[in-house]
């Protein structure tokens, strides 16, 4: 039986095929054109290799992406290589490196900033140079020895290959942080559903590029970013235009690391400023909460979720979404009519989730006591339960 938060939490654990994706993640691959370039890469000697992988990806810059997936190289690990690298490649035409910084600067640049240099549009020096740069890395990184081998495998041993090795890791590497930014979104459809001014106002619509609002905790108030004084939230959820309750969000699906430890004490360090703000400015109270969720929390329970359990105000995650709709009701931010748990979750679940979070007033209903209110009400699905909001 389900008896504390930290029971709560691993009950309602989503899997990671379970939390949604922002957009969509694309793997597809080419295989007929990947093909036909290992075929021709691979008959050429050593001496000319270099230079044949260089004129191929000046015809054919997107190839880049595809080699490099066969080579084992992920995006990160690609463009990371390659910002160091360029950084101490003389640029061809001017007193700089090929990627316009400096090698104590090292700038981090995506990878379409160094497939783009091999745009027709650029100078044909600065392209030559770039491509003879890619050949190198993707040479160095085994093409040399691969090429032959994938040449002499058939399109069905091909398709396999990237199907069952290539894509499943091209698809994580995409999809991990599509996954916190799809948990963000449902978040945030039910805040708009029910009433509540959210900043940004696209979050639900528009999670990947919806812009998160900075927080100055001195004054809670939404602010230009500042280094060091600003700190940056997912939502905001405003009270009379001033922040009522800052949302930050952290859902891990593997292994959170060294960075899940450190965002956790930084959220850390945030819920003592704004319990502090709140103690400091009883007419004008400011909640934190997280938006957790994910299986790889069980990798480091304690420096990670126990800490960020016993700190934020108040936490919900992908099932437990309501949570937020009955929270926001206590504070007097909307007003819900009721609650109906899904069947599947226990009586045992229910009884706890209605004794720890469901206000007094709200009464919990079953499906056929719906039907029969007196008034016009909207249904609100939020995880494993439904909120009914008065129309």
């Amino acid at each position: 039986m389900v008896s504390n938060v930290q029971e709560e939490y691993w009950f309602f654990v989503s899997p990671q095929e379970e939390l949604p994706l922002a957009g969509s993640v694309e793997v597809d691959m080419d295989l007929p054109r990947i093909m036909h370039f290992f075929a021709e890469m691979g008959a050429l000697d050593a001496s000319a290799l270099r230079r044949g992988l260089a004129d191929y990806l000046l015809k054919a810059p997107s190839m880049f992406h595809d080699i490099r997936q066969f080579l084992g190289l992920s995006d990160k690990r690609a463009y990371l290589d390659l910002s160091y690298i360029a950084s101490r490649t003389p640029h061809p035409t001017s007193n700089t490196s090929l990627c316009g910084c400096q090698p104590w600067t090292l700038a981090r640049h995506p990878l379409e900033f160094f497939v783009s240099l091999l745009h027709p549009a650029k100078p044909m020096e600065v392209r030559r140079s770039a491509a003879l740069m890619l050949s190198d890395y993707l040479m160095k990184h085994g093409l040399e020895t691969a090429a032959p081998s994938f040449a002499d495998m058939s399109e069905d041993t091909l398709r396999l290959l990237y199907l069952r090795l290539i894509s499943p890791k091209e698809y994580q590497q995409r999809a991990a942080k599509r996954r916190g930014h799809g948990c963000e979104a449902a978040l945030a459809k039910i805040l708009v559903e029910i009433g509540l001014p959210t900043i940004p106002e696209d979050k639900a619509s528009n999670p990947m590029g919806a812009r998160d609002p900075n927080v100055d905790l001195n004054s809670m108030t939404i602010t230009a970013r500042t280094a060091g004084t600003t700190y940056s939230f997912d939502t905001v959820i405003a009270d009379g235009g001033l922040p009522r309750i800052l949302v930050q969000s952290l859902i891990h699906t593997s292994d959170p690391g060294q960075y899940g430890v450190n965002k956790s004490d930084e959220t850390v360090a945030v819920a003592r400023e704004v319990a502090a703000w709140t103690k400091n400015n009883p007419e004008r109270p400011v909640e934190l909460w997280g938006l957790l969720d994910g299986v790889g929390f069980s990798e480091n329970k304690p420096q990670t979720l126990n800490k960020l359990l016993s700190n934020v105000g108040h936490f919900v995650q992908l099932r437990t979404l309501f949570k937020a709709g009955l929270r926001a009701h206590e504070l007097g931010l909307t007003v819900v009519d009721g609650i109906v748990f899904e069947d599947g979750l226990g009586a045992d679940a229910i009884d706890f989730m209605a004794h720890s979070y469901v206000p007094k007033g709200v009464p919990v209903l079953s499906k056929s006591r719906i039907d029969s209110l007196q008034r016009k009400t909207k249904i609100i699905k939020a995880g494993a339960a439904s909120l009914v909001i008065a129309i």
